[in-house]
């Protein structure tokens, strides 16, 4: 059987573009996210009706953040991945930094991120699990150093405990 396993531990995010294409070629038609301004003014991004359709799990941590932390928000409330690790910590707002006269800079939340069900990551205080798992040697988080795996393509020996639980 083929499954898939998403890796988005401490991922500090990226590009809203690219979290959108991913997550159209991912999940079915419907309501990806959206972007709510400060002035109220709302950008909706929607999935076609093109995706792929096997088990998937996502590793998320405390180090998952922004459009990384989204990505698997809304991958859990379509119910398309199980979502696996640890909780984030709510970090979805996106920033724009605003350069100062005498040299300093101040960073300003623009936008807020909302799931396709109108959940404020940020307000909710971050993504928990669907299933807690820890790893106990904390530097093996996001190595294959030490994965061993058959011609399948499967990991069957490695020190992180969470990739092995998926």
């Amino acid at each position: 059987a083929v499954s898939f396993v998403l890796d988005l531990r401490n991922n500090p995010g990226g590009l809203t573009e690219e979290v959108a294409i991913l997550l159209d070629y991912l999940l079915p038609q419907g309501r990806l996210f959206s972007e709510i301004a400060k002035n109220g003014d709302e950008i909706v991004t929607n999935s076609d009706g093109m995706c792929i359709q096997f088990p998937m799990c996502v590793l998320i941590n405390s180090g998952t953040f922004r459009e990384a932390e989204l990505c698997a928000a809304v991958l859990k409330e379509y119910k398309w991945a199980t979502l696996m690790g640890a909780a984030t910590t709510g970090n979805t707002r996106t920033q724009e930094t605003i350069q100062l006269s005498d040299g300093s800079a101040i960073r300003l939340s623009t936008r807020s991120y909302l799931t396709p069900n109108g959940i404020d990551i940020s307000s909710t205080g971050g993504v928990v699990p669907d299933m807690i798992v820890y790893n106990s040697d904390e530097s093996a988080t996001g190595t294959t150093l030490g994965t061993t795996g058959g011609e399948d393509g499967t990991a069957s020996v490695s020190a992180d405990d969470q990739l092995m639980a998926a």
